[in-house]
Formats: C-alpha cells, sequence, structure tokens
C-alpha cells in the first residue's frame, strides 16, 4: 500500500480516542503478582513458593509436549546459566517444572487458554498445545526476572483470536534468519499471526517454477518457506501469505507489460494489472495455483487494495472504458466497473476456497452502495481506510463501508487501523507513525480508522488486529534497524491484543518490557 498514515488521520483518529477514553486511567498491578508481557489475566495467591535450583527437570506428560518442553528447557538454560534438562514422566518432585495439557478452570474454551499454578513444583497446563506454549512463554519472563515465584495460581487467556505481525518484504526483503528472529519474539510475546506481503512494488519474493520471469533476485526458494513454516509452528505461528491482486504489482508487470492496465488516453501503470484482459487471469490463477498448496495454513490473502492508485492520485473507472465493457459483457447490461473489480475478487476466492484456504483482503476497495453484487460474506476483511472523514479530499477513502456495516453483512474483521497500527519505514507516509505510549494508552482494537467503536456484540466479529510494518521507502532502514525500531511498537501490540489494555500504566508497562526482555536466541 502506498497513501498510509497520513498526518490528518493520525490526528481524526487520536482526537477520537481521546474523547472516547478521556477519564478513564491504568490500574497498577496487586502488589507482589507476577507480571508478564502481555500482561496476565488473573492472579490468586497461595501459599508457599518455588525455587528454581541450579539442576532443574522440566517434565512433560505428553508426548505432544515434546518440542514445547525442549525448547522451553533451553530457553531456561539461556537465561540463568543452570543446567536445565525436559523430559517424560509421570511423576513430579519438589523444584520439577511439570508441563501438562488438561481443562483450564476460570478461562474460556480456548486451546490458548493456560495455568500456572506456583507451589513446590511449577505446574504449567495449557488447555491444548498453544496455550502449554504460551505458559512456557510466561514461565520464561517470570523466572527471567527472578528464581524464586511466590505461592499462587495464574489464569490466563487471550481477548482476541488473531494477534499479528506483518511484514512487507515485496518492497524491502528480509533475510530468512530475520524472520526467523521476528518469529522467535512472536513466541515469546503471544502473537499468532505472521502475515508475509509477498509481492509489492520492487519484487515477487517467491521462486516461481511456472513462472521463473516474475521471481526478483531477492526472493525465497519453496524449501526456505517449507522450513520458516516448520520453524514458526513451534512458537504457535501461522503463517500467513499475501500476492497482492489487481494492484501492487509492479514486481510482476515488469516481466507482463503487456497485462498493464491503460487508460483511454494511453496512461500504463506499472502497478495494476488489466481486468479486462483475460489473459491477465491466466497469469493470477497460475501464481495461485502454485502457491496456494506450499503454505498449510488457514488463510490466503488476496491483497485488492489500491487497484486505481496511480501514484498519489487515485484514478476513476470512466478512465478504463475496457473495464465498464468487460463488467457488463460478463455480469449483464446493469453491471457496473467496480463489478468487475469485485468478480475479480469472488473469483480469486473461489480458487482460495478450492483448496481447503479461506481468503482475505484488504477493506479500501469496498465501496458503500458501489457495484450490484457484493463478495463472498466468508471472505476477511482487514479494515485499514477510514470512511467519512470530509476533511480529507481522497474519494478512495471517502465512502469505504464501515466496519459495522461489513459486520452487519456477514464477514469477518481484522482491525488495520492505518493509524495507530502501522510502521512505515520511510517516505511522507511515515510521519503518521504513532508513538507506542499514545497507542498503548488511548487506543484498543475496538476502535477503528473512522472513530467508531465496535460494540460488544460486533467485536464478536473482530478477529483482532496486529502491527503491519510498510516498507514504502526500502532505502531508509536496513532489515536489522527495522527489527529494533518496532520493539516496542510490538510489545504494545501484544498488550492490546491479548489485553486487557491499560493493565498497567505505560512508564510500567515500558520498565516491565525491560525487565522481560527479548527471547534467547
Amino acid at each position: 500500500m502506498s497513501i498510509r498514515a497520513v498526518v490528518a488521520g493520525a490526528v481524526v483518529i487520536i482526537a477520537a480516542v481521546a474523547v472516547s477514553l478521556s477519564g478513564q486511567h491504568s490500574a497498577e498491578a496487586e502488589p507482589g503478582a507476577p507480571q508478564t508481557l502481555p500482561t496476565l489475566k488473573a492472579w490468586e495467591p497461595g501459599r508457599g513458593a518455588f525455587s528454581l535450583g541450579a539442576q532443574t527437570r522440566v517434565v512433560y506428560t505428553h508426548d505432544a509436549l515434546r518440542d514445547t518442553a525442549t525448547d522451553f528447557a533451553t530457553g531456561l538454560q539461556s537465561f540463568t546459566g543452570n543446567t536445565v534438562v525436559a523430559q517424560s514422566d509421570s511423576i513430579s518432585s519438589a523444584g520439577d517444572i511439570v508441563l501438562s495439557i488438561g481443562p483450564v478452570p476460570g478461562a474460556p474454551e480456548t486451546p490458548e487458554a493456560y495455568r500456572i499454578s506456583i507451589g513446590e513444583t511449577l505446574d504449567l497446563r495449557g488447555a491444548d498445545l498453544a496455550g502449554a506454549f504460551y505458559a512456557t512463554s510466561s514461565a520464561l519472563q517470570l523466572l527471567r526476572q527472578r528464581n524464586e515465584l511466590p505461592g499462587g495460581t495464574v489464569t490466563d487467556w487471550p481477548q482476541y483470536r488473531e494477534r499479528s505481525l506483518m511484514l512487507d518484504v515485496g518492497r524491502e526483503f528480509m533475510p530468512v534468519d530475520l524472520l526467523r528472529a521476528q518469529i522467535r519474539r512472536m513466541g515469546y510475546l503471544k502473537l499468532n499471526l505472521l502475515h508475509l506481503h509477498l509481492s509489492d512494488t520492487f519484487g515477487f519474493r517467491l521462486e516461481s517454477e511456472w513462472h521463473p520471469e516474475i521471481t526478483a533476485a531477492q526472493h525465497y526458494s519453496k524449501q526456505d518457506i517449507r522450513d520458516l513454516i516448520e520453524y514458526a509452528a513451534r512458537y504457535q505461528v501461522e503463517i500467513m501469505p499475501e500476492v497482492d491482486f489487481p494492484g501492487h504489482m509492479n514486481g510482476i508487470l515488469a516481466a507482463h507489460p503487456d497485462l498493464k492496465l491503460r487508460s483511454a488516453n494511453g496512461r500504463v501503470s506499472d502497478a495494476a494489472i488489466d481486468i479486462a484482459n483475460p489473459r491477465a487471469y491466466d497469469l493470477m490463477r497460475d501464481i495461485l495455483e502454485e502457491f496456494l498448496p506450499l503454505f498449510p495454513g488457514r488463510y490466503w490473502h488476496l491483497g485488492a487494495d489500491e487497484f486505481l492508485l496511480d501514484g498519489a492520485r487515485v484514478a476513476s473507472f470512466d478512465e478504463y472504458p475496457q473495464i465498464g465493457a468487460y463488467a457488463r459483457a460478463t455480469y449483464g447490461p446493469q453491471a457496473q466497473p467496480v463489478d468487475a473489480f469485485l468478480g475479480l475478487i469472488n473469483w480469486g476466492a473461489d480458487i482460495v476456497r478450492a483448496h481447503g484456504k479461506r481468503p482475505r483482503v484488504w477493506n479500501d476497495g469496498l465501496h458503500a452502495g458501489a457495484g450490484t453484487f457484493a463478495i463472498g460474506a466468508d471472505i476477511v476483511v482487514d479494515y485499514w481506510s477510514r470512511a467519512g472523514v470530509p476533511q480529507l479530499p481522497l474519494p478512495y477513502f471517502g465512502n469505504a463501508r464501515s466496519p459495522a456495516d461489513l459486520i452487519a453483512a456477514g464477514h469477518e474483521i481484522r482491525n488495520a487501523a492505518f493509524t495507530p497500527t502501522y510502521y512505515v519505514t520511510g517516505g511522507p507516509t511515515a510521519v503518521g507513525n504513532v508513538p507506542p505510549p499514545i497507542a498503548y494508552q488511548l487506543w484498543d482494537p475496538t476502535l477503528f480508522v473512522d472513530g467508531t467503536r465496535l460494540t460488544p456484540a460486533q467485536n464478536t466479529r473482530n478477529l483482532g488486529s496486529g502491527l503491519f510494518v510498510w516498507c514504502d521507502d526500502p532505502t531508509v532502514q536496513p532489515p536489522d534497524r527495522i527489527a529494533a525500531a518496532i520493539t516496542m511498537p510490538l510489545r504494545v501490540t501484544a498488550q492490546q491484543t491479548w489485553g486487557p489494555p491499560q493493565a498497567i500504566s505505560y512508564p510500567a508497562f515500558a520498565a516491565l518490557a525491560d525487565a522481560v526482555g527479548e527471547p534467547a536466541s
């Protein structure tokens, strides 16, 4: 995406949040309660204490927990220097850490819930594998701060199903080792979805056997992707790929200039494919059919944003009469030009569904009252652009369907509000990056970029939110600097999506972040 966090948008949402949350303040955690990041849902003090000895066993009770127990033992040993071993056993002794799976009383029914019981042993129980892993993440943070933990019981679970990080590797290639480091960081913070924006202005980053001409010099091999998916699974992170259609296709169209969208006056778009050209669908289908089987996750992101964005200029469908003609020929004489765009989304979604996955798109092309038919209700909509901000003369943003309207139409959505969830690495849009203290104090995933807040009933259709890293100008920050720069924004994202927000003041939160640090490499 190109038009991102503009200053006026930042002012609009920050003002809306400030009014919405005026009078609210952070409550400091109960003195003596264990502290993790994100903060814990429930703590019940008890008797006794757990002491970490010079030699510690991590006892796991299910074979499926072997990898989690082994990784936990390795992480604990790296932090403490103590000898820590993982082994399967049904009997535990004082000083052991016990990892198990079972019901988590007092928590909602989610596989990500967990309980930590602190006494002579440290008992980590997850509702399922994800919860068990998150129990180890919290235990690592607790034991990194001190070797002795007060007796009691932690019960914890996420507020939102999706807690994500998006990386724009289409504009700025990021090495596999850096992606692995971000996955480790995500696991430590209980983030569970890595969204890879794999194709954009400066390259198509997947190794294509069907169309080798579109593969960028810097790219990920198919084995790179398989290894990364396997690595992410150990940290309970799902990888969601995005190959953007029908805009942001510069990296693909450079090898297929005959498929570029051309206006009636001869203006050629380097980014948009001509959706009135049947051969465009052949190329897009090939890309989908080749790479959908490579990713085993639940989702495939079709993009579908900023189709008619030409630099800083938003074009009109009227400038491309071939699109209107295609829509009428395909969908009937009553069809509007935008129906060709909506039809493309449904066409791509059908291919995604045929591979057993669920399609997703960005929201900005879904205009109120536009078109003669709707996109499939099962399509997840990532909502980043606002509706009804009259002081911004940008028609591409001014009449986007509202979050509530999309929910009413049957969609699940993700809050991807460009203010404050975006981190833009450079260029004019970077001025809208919101400082972490403001995002922490004034925003949570119920508040969308149009200034509206979802009701509790509506929010059940809100999958969550994330941090979206856009490399509009890849010359500004190398990947390692980006990784360093997003440290606090990612921690804030983890807090606001795990919830509840504002469990402690921002200064206390920042101090806690320093105390728990970063995961072991």
